[in-house]
C-alpha cells in the first residue's frame, strides 16, 4: 500500500474506517497472508487526515468499508459529515444504527448454510436479527459469488422479500488465481446467464441493469480493466490514508478478472446506461442533514 503523488481530482473515495473486524470470512480480501494491515489511528487524527484527503482530491462521495465500520459508529458519523454523499458496507454482525443517513449495504451470501459456511457459524442469524428493525427498502443486500455460493442465486428473491431490502447487489469473488473460491471463466459466464434469467423472471430483485450484468462476462474483462473507475474517478485509502493500489483489494486484486459491482455499474453508466447512473445515485444518496465541512 503506497501513497502516490497523484492529486488529480477524484470524486469518489473508498475508505477503510478501521482495520478491525469481528469476522474472518473465507473469501475476504482484507485478511490474507499477503495483506498489510495497519493499526487504526486515533479518531481525531483520522478525521484530520480525512479532511485533508477530501480537499486534496475533491472527493464528494465516500464509501465506508473496513474491517467492519460499525465497530466505530461515532467515528463513522463524524466522518460521514465531511461528505455530501456516503455509503456504508457492513457484515450485519453488529447492530445497525438507524441514523446513518447513507446508502447501506448488508452482506448476505445466500441461505443460512451457505452464509455461515463463508462467514462463520451463527453469522446468518445475527445478520438477520440486525436487519429486521431497518425500515423497508432502506438498505440493499450485497453478495459476492464464489464457488461455494454461486448456486444460491435462486434464493435471492426470497432473501430480498423476507428482509424487505431494496434489492440485491451482486459481485464476483476474484482472489488470486489459485484461490479455490474463485469462479473460472465458464462458471462465471454461466452465473451471468443465471443472473440475467433471474432479472427477467423477478424484476426488482437484482439492482443491476442488464447492461451492467453483461459486463461481468469473461469476454469483457480486459476492456473493463482499462475502464476501471479507479483509473480516473476513485481512490481507495487504508486507515492511514495511504492509497491502496490498484483498488481497495490492494495486493489481492486481479484486474484481469474484476468482479466489483461498482466498477461494472460505473462502466455501464459511462456507456450511456441511465439505469446504472440512477443506481449509483441510490447507492450514494445525498445527505438529509447539513454537512459540517
Amino acid at each position: 500500500m503506497t501513497h502516490t503523488n497523484d492529486t488529480a481530482q477524484r470524486p469518489i473515495g473508498i475508505f477503510d474506517l478501521t482495520s478491525e473486524c469481528t469476522l474472518r470470512c473465507k473469501h475476504c480480501y482484507f485478511y490474507t497472508d499477503i495483506s498489510d494491515i495497519p493499526e487504526d489511528l486515533a479518531e481525531d487524527e483520522f478525521l484530520h487526515r480525512l479532511r485533508r484527503t477530501k480537499d486534496a482530491y475533491g472527493i464528494r462521495s465516500a464509501f465506508w468499508i473496513g474491517g467492519e465500520p460499525l465497530l466505530k459508529p461515532d467515528l463513522l458519523r463524524r466522518a460521514m459529515d465531511v461528505f455530501p454523499r456516503n455509503a456504508v458496507a457492513t457484515s450485519g454482525a453488529l447492530p445497525i444504527p438507524l441514523d446513518l443517513d447513507a446508502g447501506l449495504l448488508v452482506s448476505i451470501e445466500g441461505p443460512r448454510d451457505i452464509h455461515d459456511a463463508l462467514r462463520g457459524r451463527g453469522a446468518y442469524d445475527t445478520a438477520m436479527e440486525n436487519i429486521k428493525h431497518l425500515p423497508e427498502k432502506s438498505f440493499a443486500l450485497a453478495t459476492t459469488l464464489t464457488t461455494l455460493s454461486v448456486d444460491a442465486i435462486s434464493s435471492f428473491p426470497d432473501l430480498v422479500a423476507s428482509t424487505r431490502a431494496l434489492g440485491m447487489l451482486v459481485g464476483f469473488h476474484v482472489g488470486r488465481p489459485d484461490d479455490p473460491a474463485r469462479l473460472d471463466n465458464q462458471q462465471r459466464d454461466r452465473a451471468v446467464d443465471t443472473l440475467l434469467e433471474l432479472r427477467a423472471s423477478h424484476p426488482g430483485v437484482l439492482l443491476h441493469s442488464e447492461n451492467a450484468l453483461e459486463l461481468f462476462r469473461s469476454s469483457h474483462r480486459r476492456d473493463i480493466s482499462k475502464r476501471c473507475i479507479y483509473r480516473e474517478s476513485a481512490h481507495a485509502f487504508d486507515v492511514h490514508f495511504a492509497i491502496k493500489e490498484p483498488c481497495t483489494f490492494a495486493e489481492n486484486a486481479s484486474c484481469d478478472a474484476c468482479g466489483c459491482p461498482v466498477v461494472m455499474i460505473h462502466a455501464a453508466w459511462q456507456d450511456g446506461d441511465p439505469a446504472s447512473g440512477e443506481l449509483l445515485h441510490a447507492l450514494f444518496p445525498k445527505r438529509q442533514t447539513a454537512s459540517v465541512a
